[in-house]
């Protein structure tokens, strides 16, 4: 009888690096470009009239020869009750027998591959001698936002720009403590123009920042919105940037951040320079020059889930983690 290997976030922590997620993420980024991964545009479920939604994500990969699949729901009134924004599992299989490998906590997995994503868009995109770091957001996507980033690049300062008074101080404290750098709270807009890097990591309707406050050479990466009608980067920002995706087709339909600037007619599709996998298997340049603007919109994509669980669960056999489960 097959047995499933169940990984809890705590285990999900101890058995991997954000040094190592970020590598997997080129991994898999080069898989999708190349046409290595099959990866379907993920169903996206409506459950009530409260924004409550479900999300399917499968994808394969013919580097790993798996099958994995996640699923989310998402419940915006969560935090209200106490509980995370988003519930998820990740599911990983054989390709060829179809045996089930491992169940896994999708949140920790969610959380991790998307920092991972970023942080190598950064790698790639962002200037060398990027120093300070601006993020919206202080939830779990904006802690690994920044250890991403401070992971690829010589971050010495971190402007946070938070919602929540209360929020923003215990976030503050927390990443001071965690990564020993200057953390300050923004009281004003301006302050987004000493930045070299920023991160938007909120559920915002409409954008977090105004074009005006950018600085020539910023490199952008917008990962909290993931529906047509979410938007958090100014749409003339992003009719001047170099615009790089994780996935074209999935951004196109469902990333606000594009599609409105489309509709309202600011650009075209071709506005899209191309995918980040496409700039790391060589088909298109990156950044060409320092002062030029440059943004990551990712939606988030299955095949990054993948790539981070096969990881884990060649890496939980050989440290005996998890729990094992006869089928």
């Amino acid at each position: 009888m097959p047995t499933l290997r169940v990984l809890s976030g705590k285990e999900i922590a101890s058995a991997i690096s954000m040094r190592e997620a970020i590598d997997l993420m080129r991994d898999g980024f080069e898989a999708l470009s190349s046409g290595r991964a099959t990866v379907p545009i993920r169903m996206n479920m409506p459950l009530g009239e409260h924004g409550e939604r479900a999300l399917f994500m499968p994808a394969y990969s013919t580097n790993q020869s798996q099958v994995g699949l996640k699923i989310v729901n998402v419940s915006p009134a969560n935090p209200e009750r106490g509980l995370p924004f988003i519930h998820a599992i990740v599911t990983l299989s054989d390709a060829q027998t179809g045996t089930p490998l491992a169940l896994m906590d999708g949140e920790s997995i969610t959380s991790l591959r998307t920092g991972a994503g970023a942080g190598l868009a950064t790698e790639v995109l962002a200037r060398p001698t990027s120093s300070v770091l601006a993020i919206f957001g202080t939830g779990v996507q904006a802690h690994t936002q920044v250890e991403a980033v401070c992971t690829v690049r010589p971050i010495n300062k971190i402007i946070v720009f938070g919602r929540s008074p209360q929020n923003t101080e215990r976030f503050i404290e927390e990443m001071e403590r965690r990564h020993g750098i200057t953390v300050t709270e923004a009281k004003e807009p301006e302050e987004l123009a000493e930045a070299d890097v920023i991160c938007t990591a909120t559920t915002s309707m409409t954008p977090v920042f105004s074009s005006q406050h950018l600085s020539p050479g910023t490199h952008i990466n917008g990962i909290g919105s993931y529906r047509p009608d979410m938007t958090e980067i100014p749409a003339d920002a992003v009719a001047q940037a170099k615009v790089i995706v994780d996935q074209r087709e999935a951004c196109l339909k469902e990333a606000g951040d594009l599609i409105v600037p489309i509709q309202q007619g600011h650009f075209g599709a071709s506005h899209i320079h191309g995918e980040l996998g496409e700039i790391l298997i060589g088909h298109i340049q990156g950044r060409t020059h320092d002062s030029e603007i440059t943004f990551f919109k990712s939606v988030g994509n299955a095949i990054q889930d993948l790539v981070v669980a096969s990881f884990l669960e060649k890496r939980a056999r050989e440290m005996k983690l998890g729990t094992e489960v006869t089928l």
